[in-house]
């Protein structure tokens, strides 16, 4: 396994959703354990033995529909969660290599490069569409090509946003690293970086974006990336960006558990998408984000609950799109069906 980590961090894997890495080396800020353990009390029978499901998150969109689940007691009184938050590609993948978790919150690029290098992960939904933005405070810039001779900062290092970028650019017949720089760090410095005005182009996924953008006016959004996605490939298609994985070990030992997880988590999906105001409330009590901007910003937060196969063609063209344009980018190649958890 240390094969594994030593592939994924020489790729620079910065793989956190709300982004880890300083603008010039990896961040050093050490990962934060959320110490979130919430006993639930409706479904599994009396006669079941406890149980912890311990999650591998980060304070980002898919994170939400999990506080509801604890919050709601939703898996039954001898169900346990615990959330672990991770905020380094270190912590990252010594957790899927640790075996002390059983479920974990991925961008798509991630959980595929880690199956595709013998990680026993399932992809088991989809649940985060589009997210991400391009923020400037460049009243001139218009489209990719402005940014020939500029320097880019992202927050998401081998992720969607990233792979994203790169391909958008390369569309607009810029090279990365000669017409443009691009520059990674965490999303916190990034807004930081933007809000003073040493950065005029950031890529941003929200919350960030909300809270960012109340606070300065002189910031705008130029595109979604979504938009871009759909306008170069020409398709009405959304962008898939993350979703919930499992070990291939927890899903073997726990079937039932497994289908009631994900028929919960869909459920708190749209508990969140129609209940913004609460939702806030819990980013704010188990996450430290305030719950006013997470209210604001859950409706661009694309959320939406899919199965693997119900996401399959918005699957294969963002896997074949970035297996043509660099098949690194998701370990190589496009991921075989075995990668997707199917309840049948």
């Amino acid at each position: 396994m240390k094969k594994i980590a030593s592939f994924l961090l020489a790729a620079g894997l910065s793989v956190s959703l709300v982004a880890c890495s300083s603008p010039k080396t990896s961040s050093t800020e050490g990962s934060k354990e959320l110490e979130t353990t919430v006993e639930t009390s409706q479904q599994v029978s009396k006669s079941s033995e406890p149980i912890t499901i311990t999650l591998g998150v980060p304070a980002s969109p898919p994170t939400l529909p999990i506080l509801r689940m604890m919050e709601s007691r939703a898996l039954g009184e001898d169900v346990k969660i615990k959330l672990d938050m991770w905020n380094e590609p270190e912590t990252l993948i010594a957790m899927t290599q640790a075996g002390t978790h059983d479920m974990f919150a991925f961008p798509l690029t991630v959980v595929s490069t880690l199956y595709n290098k013998g990680v026993g992960i399932r992809l088991m939904n989809v649940n985060t569409w589009g997210v991400t933005y391009f923020i400037t405070s460049d009243p001139e810039f218009k489209t990719w090509e402005d940014l020939k001779g500029k320097t880019l900062y992202v927050p998401l290092q081998s992720s969607p946003p990233d792979a994203l970028s790169q391909f958008f650019l390369s569309q607009a017949g810029l090279t990365v690293g000669t017409d443009v720089n691009i520059v990674y760090g965490s999303s916190t410095e990034i807004a930081t970086l933007l809000g003073s005005g040493e950065a005029a182009y950031g890529v941003m996924i929200e919350p960030q974006v909300t809270k960012l953008l109340s606070s300065n006016d002189k910031l705008r959004i130029a595109f979604s990336f979504e938009e871009e996605w759909q306008r170069v490939n020409k398709t009405n298609t959304k962008i898939p960006t993350a979703g919930f994985g499992a070990t291939q070990k927890f899903i073997d030992e726990n079937p039932e558990l497994t289908i009631q997880f994900q028929e919960e988590y869909e459920k708190a999906v749209k508990w969140v998408n129609d209940n913004p105001a609460e939702a806030g409330v819990l980013a704010e009590k188990h996450l430290g984000l305030p719950a006013k901007v997470v209210e604001k910003a859950i409706p661009n937060m694309g959320l939406e609950f899919k199965t693997p196969g119900d996401a399959k063609e918005e699957l294969d063209m963002l896997y074949k799109l970035l297996f043509e344009f660099n098949p690194k980018m998701i370990g190589g190649k496009i991921p075989e069906a075995g990668l997707y958890y199917d309840a049948k």
